[in-house]
């Protein structure tokens, strides 16, 4: 779901990009050198808490398979807006990454301000893995970087909203944690008998600065978010019974929380709050920080409907502006997409790989096992 505030604030800049322009970018600059490798400048948003050490790792590793190419890796701190800032910024003075993580939230926006060069092109003027999308990657999947016929980037990371659930508070308050709720009125029920019998919240779903979790609860009972122009379309009798549900829970029950996110996943943690509807990101932290053994289930849905989910996460998008570091980028890429990083990526993080076949990987397996939580965002692959 878009960040309509932020996304208004970048639109009332947009005269600065008149000279990035869009599509694919051919420009003649010349490629930056180090010691007669092409320097590769890759702009991330993770921090050293938080997916920076195996992004490094994966740097490390590909520069020291080759000497032909120096991949640098550069922080832009506040995620995706800070980085959108940042890249506005240079564009406007004419320069650019050569790889930059763009939130999914911001796919229609980067590619009408932005000069990039599809990976689509990218494949076919490699010399070698001319169909290294279409082997590596389901359809839905590379949809997830695309904008009308246009593959923009190369899907990352992939999150999904799951639940997080404290058995102990369930067995509390009678229910059986092996039996979590699988509708949203399954969820009002158990957090009113959560809050009627233990006195703490039953439910709290994350409040950061978009409705990413709000919408699945919408789209899961067919509203719609934009319709085919981008326009608003949740205005419906789908959109609003969906809702109420929420609503209730918050006003008519009190069984659930409503307050900022770091405060309120807060409280999940210190086992205040008995289900957190949250992202499959922060399974890691999840399990870490909590105060009691975590247990998980899939988004809840509404009967006789498919359950309709919104992925987050970003994609990488080659901006370098001459073909050489063009080819350069796209060779990094390939590298951190091979199934032993990707997987390392989802140990550490809880992001979902782009690529079915990481599921295989021994060490994810295992974490997997360790980790039923993981599981649960696999599972719930299909309905993004």
């Amino acid at each position: 779901m878009k960040r309509f505030k932020w996304l208004y604030v970048l639109m009332m800049a947009v005269f600065v990009m008149a000279a990035a322009g869009c599509g694919n970018s051919q420009s003649s600059t010349a490629p930056v050198k180090e010691n007669g490798k092409t320097v590769v400048t890759f702009w991330h948003v993770y921090t050293k808490n938080f997916g920076a050490p195996v992004i490094k790792q994966m740097v490390d590793d590909f520069n020291q398979s080759q000497d032909k190419i120096i991949v640098k890796e550069v922080y832009n701190p506040d995620m995706y807006p800070g980085l959108m800032k940042n890249l506005q910024a240079d564009a406007a003075a004419g320069k650019a990454p050569s790889i930059a993580m763009i939130g999914y939230n911001y796919l229609d926006y980067f590619k009408e301000n932005f000069k990039y060069t599809s990976p689509s092109e990218l494949e076919k003027t490699s010399s070698s893995d001319k169909d290294f999308l279409e082997k590596n990657f389901l359809p839905n999947v590379l949809g997830l970087a695309k904008a009308g016929d246009q593959q923009v980037g190369v899907p990352f990371s992939i999150s999904a909203p799951i639940l997080f659930y404290n058995p102990e508070l369930f067995k509390s308050a009678g229910l059986d944690p092996l039996n979590p709720p699988k509708t949203w009125e399954d969820v009002r029920a158990d957090a009113k008998a959560i809050h009627d019998k233990t006195g703490n919240y039953g439910f709290y779903m994350q409040e950061y600065q978009d409705n990413w979790a709000t919408q699945g609860l919408l789209t899961s009972n067919g509203a719609v978010i934009l319709d085919k122009d981008s326009k608003a379309a949740f205005a419906s009798k789908e959109a609003a019974d969906a809702y109420q549900v929420y609503a209730d829970m918050v006003l008519k029950d009190q069984s659930a929380l409503h307050i900022a996110a770091d405060e309120g996943i807060a409280s999940f943690y210190s086992g205040k709050v008995g289900i957190l509807a949250g992202t499959s990101a922060k399974i890691g932290t999840v399990m870490q920080s909590s105060k009691f053994p975590v247990m998980a289930a899939p988004y809840p849905g509404f009967p006789g409907k498919k359950v309709s989910i919104p992925a987050g996460g970003n994609f990488l998008a080659v901006t370098a502006q001459s073909p050489e570091e063009q080819q350069a980028a796209w060779e990094f890429i390939k590298f951190i997409m091979q199934p032993k990083y990707l997987a390392q990526w989802t140990i550490n993080t809880g992001y979902l790989p782009p690529r079915q076949d990481v599921a295989e990987e021994p060490a994810l397996k295992e974490a997997i096992a360790k980790t039923p939580a993981l599981k649960v965002a696999f599972d719930e692959m299909p309905n993004l």
